[in-house]
């Protein structure tokens, strides 16, 4: 049988993905969230079992790796405390035995003009000193943060806060946690020191924005036209997001809006064995019905 194995963040878009993954390859799981409550769907599963704590607190994490072989360890999406969790997450590592870590980074870690990207170097490089087992996995933006514009699109308009021609490397995030169940079950190389193995993981080519119109609107049949928000001007529209997570983002948007975020998808074809989904594939189910999670 599979060792189990523990995911953090379990409750968000990506932990959940990644747990889809590990039940497909028959791996045991516990789901570590903040609040056990809010997640009766996690717990409906006879093989996933959920367990609360804070990923600042190294004693809660120690008490969730009981009988796990490995961690996916994911903080929330541009928190300020992803350095305190990956110091947490690798001092229970060590405590509980050396356990195989699978890090949740980004593509470009060590970017100081994306404060969130930055603050994952920083928990890579300890990782890299730590001594733990572990791997590096470092997404793309997802394809599913189309998602959340499928309503407007659909009315006509994707409007974005970076400029239309500016391209992602979107990701599938359901690939990105194939390759990290793969990973936790031990089907990846894991390394320590600076032999700690890094995967960056993009889609098959740049997304621009004035490409996602033109590719809805092909299937929709109908106009769709891509629009640039100036970055400043959707901080100042999105004043419920918290201040801390608003300026990251704001930073992310502005860097987008001068560079884009292109990738390499080699390493991700070399892993899964196959070209990654692109973006036409990806609206076809997301606007004509199909699941996405």
């Amino acid at each position: 049988m599979t060792a189990r194995v523990l995911v953090t963040g379990a409750g968000g878009k990506t932990g959940g993905a990644v747990i889809a993954a590990l039940r497909r390859r028959g791996a045991p799981v516990r789901a570590f969230v903040r609040d056990q409550d809010r997640h009766g769907d996690l717990a409906s599963h006879a093989d996933v079992e959920v367990v609360a704590g804070d990923q600042r607190d190294a004693d809660d994490l120690v008490a969730a790796l009981d009988g796990c072989a490995a961690v996916y360890a994911i903080a929330p999406n541009v928190t300020p405390d992803e350095v305190a969790m990956g110091e947490a997450i690798i001092a229970a590592g060590r405590a509980a035995g050396r356990t195989r870590v699978i890090y949740h980074s980004v593509l470009a870690p060590f970017e100081p003009a994306m404060p969130h990207h930055a603050d994952k170097g920083r928990v890579e490089d300890l990782l890299r000193s730590s001594g733990l087992p572990a791997t590096i996995l470092r997404p793309n933006a997802y394809l599913q943060n189309l998602d959340a514009y499928l309503g407007d699109i659909r009315a006509g308009s994707y409007r974005v806060p970076y400029g239309v021609t500016r391209g992602l490397s979107m990701v599938d995030l359901r690939e990105v946690a194939e390759v990290a169940a793969r990973a936790l079950t031990g089907d990846l190389p894991v390394g320590t020191g600076r032999s700690i193995a890094a995967h960056e993981l993009s889609g098959p080519q740049p997304v621009r924005p004035m490409d996602v119109a033109e590719v809805a609107a092909s299937i929709l049949e109908r106009p769709v036209v891509a629009e640039r928000q100036d970055p400043d001007d959707w901080a100042v529209a999105n004043p419920h997001v918290p201040p801390d997570a608003r300026r990251r983002l704001h930073a992310m948007f502005r860097y987008y809006d001068r560079f884009g975020f292109p990738g390499d998808p080699a390493p991700l074809v070399r892993l899964l064995g196959r070209s990654p989904t692109g973006l036409r594939s990806y609206l076809e189910e997301a606007l004509l019905g199909g699941s996405t999670a």
